[in-house]
């Protein structure tokens, strides 16, 4: 479990801004037919900032008895309060899902030992596995290797990292610190990229936002390289590659996703929930102009 490529999933609206649960079922279906590892459901693409406790915890149920076990579901439980955090951990762990994901507090700068403070309460409260959820350029906190190691050894229960960090050295660094502590440790990278290369050097998997328009793109690489097809592997990597454009489109990256969704036709993925707005017609332009050259879209004559 937990290994290979793991969605970091839109949240799907109504056009008047309610949660749209039918067609979030039908989204996790497709998914789910083009071979994801699993679902990670209220991250950031997911837009759980933008959502209030009980939608979160509504939102989280209708997934975890929608999935029924088909893949693992990992349940975004972060927040700035750590009352708020154990609440939907704890929930979570009630509904059945598999795991629960916690990005450290944003918004306060906080210290270390507030960190582990908190990551600590959260795996105390809870029996089902946690990964923690490093994303240093939103929450302001980077989970050092050494406050990692220590943290694996006190709880058990922390069983994975999601490393939101585009960076191969760090990558590598972390698999090494954790992995020799336990082998079984995650380290899933949260930039869309790095999917060979996480596995290469001793990693799991990625969890890569533009695998919400382009599953194949990312599987096909996971399946060829652990089926020993490595050069296969490599020759798939530009396609994916091609994938990673849409993030020079000026928008919100949850926004680009959901109109790369639309143009391409894998769902009406309507627009984010304000404070997040809809793409500029600019930007439309230049998002379909990415998806044509990406092979994502076919290419139309003027």
């Amino acid at each position: 479990m937990y290994r290979g490529v793991i969605t970091p999933t839109v949240t799907l609206f109504k056009d008047d801004g309610a949660v749209d649960l039918e067609r979030n079922r039908r989204f996790q279906d497709f998914l789910i037919e083009h071979g994801v590892d699993g679902l990670f459901i209220l991250g950031t693409t997911g837009e759980f900032m933008h959502m209030n406790l009980r939608e979160r915890e509504q939102f989280a149920q209708a997934t975890v008895e929608h999935v029924a076990g088909r893949l693992p579901v990992i349940v975004g439980a972060g927040s700035t309060s750590t009352a708020e955090t154990i609440r939907l951990s704890r929930h979570a762990q009630g509904i059945g899902a598999d795991a629960v994901a916690i990005i450290t507090p944003y918004f306060w700068a906080l210290s270390e030992r507030e960190v582990v403070g908190h990551l600590s309460a959260v795996a105390i409260a809870i029996d089902i596995p946690l990964f923690v959820y490093n994303y240093p350029a939103y929450s302001g906190h980077n989970i050092s290797d050494e406050t990692l190691a220590a943290l694996i050894r006190e709880h058990p229960n922390i069983i994975g990292v999601i490393d939101a960090i585009d960076s191969l050295e760090h990558l590598r660094r972390r698999v090494h610190a954790v992995k020799s502590i336990s082998p079984d440790f995650r380290v899933l990278a949260g930039s869309d990229p790095h999917l060979l290369t996480i596995l290469q050097i001793g990693g799991d998997g990625t969890v890569p936002a533009t695998s919400n328009f382009a599953p194949d793109r990312h599987t096909a690489v996971f399946r060829a390289y652990t089926q020993g097809e490595y050069a296969r592997a490599i020759d798939l990597l530009p396609d994916l590659f091609a994938c990673t454009d849409v993030y020079r489109v000026q928008g919100s990256f949850h926004s680009v996703t959901k109109e790369a969704m639309t143009m391409i036709g894998v769902c009406q993925a309507n627009a984010p929930r304000p404070p997040a707005l809809p793409l500029t017609a600019e930007a439309r332009a230049r998002l379909r102009e990415t998806l044509v050259r990406a092979d994502l879209l076919p290419k139309t004559d003027e």
